[in-house]
């Protein structure tokens, strides 16, 4: 009779310590959930401002660390018009600025309890750049000789991004918010290697097209188009 109760006593005991550890698994699995929730609304819509542009964008929740976005961006700003001074002739210059970019990102946080991420992507640039027009504001003198500025003509110079671009930045933000909305700001840029150049001159600045190579040598330094945005996001 005490073997029989001896056995269930100890068979009491081992039951009692797995349930214990199955409670208390479920409480810390409970609580991590409760902590870093995966809500059932795991998609949300961005609307974007800054540096290169005003854009709208869907993401979506992968999980806990990763989201991915798909995006895009546009701005346009023509006929900057204004009067410059080079090498002590007047000149006019007209300046229109263009931007259009299309964006698939990915976000990783690296603490799930942090809105700090880093992104990386892949970007399609279209028409990205600058174009500019410049002519005399004067004649030009010499002597006896005087030349009309429409004689002497214009230059109409064209900077051009267009293509494939990978993305690296970082920010703070979630592109789906724990709560119904959220706001967000990152720093990145784009590597796209040197623009395009195109010179068309008229006149008689017409031989100046031929510096056309020369000038997209000298700018193919500028390679990376920086991007500074600020984000706010709506969960659908």
């Amino acid at each position: 009779m005490k073997k029989v109760a001896y056995t269930l006593l100890l068979a009491g005991l081992g039951f009692s310590t797995v349930f214990a550890q199955d409670s208390s698994d479920s409480t810390a699995s409970t609580t991590k959930a409760d902590k870093y929730p995966m809500w059932k609304n795991r998609s949300a819509i961005g609307l974007s401002a800054g540096l290169p542009g005003f854009g709208i964008d869907y993401a979506y929740n992968i999980n806990r660390s990763l989201n991915v976005r798909a995006g895009f961006l546009a701005f346009s700003f023509n006929d900057f018009n204004t009067d410059m001074d080079i090498s002590g002739q007047s000149v006019n210059v007209n300046a229109n600025l263009n931007s259009t970019v299309f964006d698939l990102m990915l976000e990783y946080h690296p603490t799930t309890n942090k809105a700090f991420k880093l992104v990386a992507g892949l970007s399609y640039l279209n028409n990205v750049g600058v174009n500019t027009l410049i002519l005399l504001n004067d004649d030009i003198g010499y002597g006896d000789l005087i030349i009309n500025n429409e004689e002497i003509g214009d230059i109409d110079i064209t900077l051009d991004y267009t293509g494939i671009a990978p993305y690296l930045g970082f920010g703070f933000g979630r592109a789906v918010p724990k709560k119904r909305a959220g706001f967000g700001i990152e720093l990145g840029a784009y590597y796209a290697g040197g623009p395009d150049v195109t010179i068309v001159a008229s006149g008689m600045l017409e031989n100046t097209s031929e510096e056309e190579q020369q000038l997209e040598e000298n700018l193919a330094s500028y390679a990376w188009i920086p991007r500074a945005m600020m984000r706010l996001t709506i969960k659908l």
